[in-house]
This record gives C-alpha cells, sequence and structure tokens, in this order.
C-alpha cells in the first residue's frame, strides 16, 4: 500500500513539475534522407511565458549552405498571462555528400538552458547529368557569305 501512495504521489509531483515549465524548444527537419541536389528545411519553435524571449544559438550547419531563413513571433496574452511563440526556418542546400550531423539549438531563459536534439541527415549524390553539361548558347546572328553577287538582269 506504501508503493502505490509513494508512486502515487511521485505521478503527481511529475505532473505539477511538468505544468509550471515555462519554456519550450523544438527543432525539426523536414526529410532526414536528400540527395545533393535537393533542399532540406530545418525549423526551431520557441513557446514560453515570457514575454521577451533572446534567439537561440543555431548549430553552425556544417555541410550545408544556408539559402533563405525566415522568423515569425505571436505573443498572445490570456488569464494565465502571456504566450510567446516564436519560430526560426531554414531553407539549407547540402555542400558535401555522406552522413551530416545537424547539431541541437540551445536558448538561455532565466538562467536555466534549454536545448533541441540532434539530427543525422544522409546526403545522396544527385541528379549529377544537369550539371555537366555544357549548354551550347544559340548564333548571335547567322553566318553571312563573304562575298556578295551582284543580281543579274536579262532581258
Amino acid at each position: 500500500m506504501k508503493k502505490v501512495f509513494l508512486f502515487c504521489c511521485l505521478m503527481i509531483f511529475v505532473s505539477y513539475a511538468s505544468a509550471l515549465a515555462q519554456t519550450e524548444i523544438k527543432a525539426e527537419v523536414d526529410k532526414t534522407s536528400i540527395t545533393a541536389d535537393e533542399l532540406l528545411t530545418y525549423k526551431v519553435v520557441v513557446t514560453s511565458s515570457e514575454k521577451e524571449l533572446p534567439s537561440p544559438k543555431f548549430p553552425e550547419f556544417a555541410g550545408f549552405r544556408i539559402v533563405s531563413q525566415a522568423q515569425s513571433s505571436t505573443v498572445s496574452y490570456v488569464k494565465g498571462g502571456a504566450k510567446s511563440i516564436l519560430v526560426w526556418a531554414f531553407i539549407l542546400a547540402a555542400k558535401d555528400k555522406g552522413k551530416l550531423r545537424i547539431g541541437p539549438s540551445i536558448i538561455k531563459v532565466k538562467e536555466e538552458l534549454y536545448s533541441t536534439q540532434s539530427f543525422d541527415i544522409e546526403v545522396k549524390p544527385g541528379n549529377e547529368e544537369t550539371e555537366s553539361q555544357p549548354i551550347e548558347e544559340p548564333p548571335l546572328m547567322p553566318q553571312l557569305p563573304d562575298r556578295i553577287e551582284e543580281p543579274r538582269v536579262t532581258l
């Protein structure tokens, strides 16, 4: 009976502690396997009861090139206080082939560190034929004969 009581107390404590968690950071990728000519989307979402949040420290994206990035933020006020949602999205192109790792993003809120998980991305060779074929340009002007003959008129 004591074990059941202790287990119930532990569950109540754990659920209460998780309810007090005021900041959360999540990351996601749209694919874990791409070809060298595909793009990858990496997104970070921070949800917090804090009105103002610092920017997270993003990974270095080793082996990738940042093609584009965007940020959006929403602050809403409800009975319990403020709720902030910040979203960062990165469009990445692979510079290298093979298994690449995107490290965690980290944010520090009120002296507490929060981090995301890492992602292993497999980059396979892409359609290399389109990259290696030279593009032929059409001639600017048609070739004219070297010598133009005078028209002959016969009567």
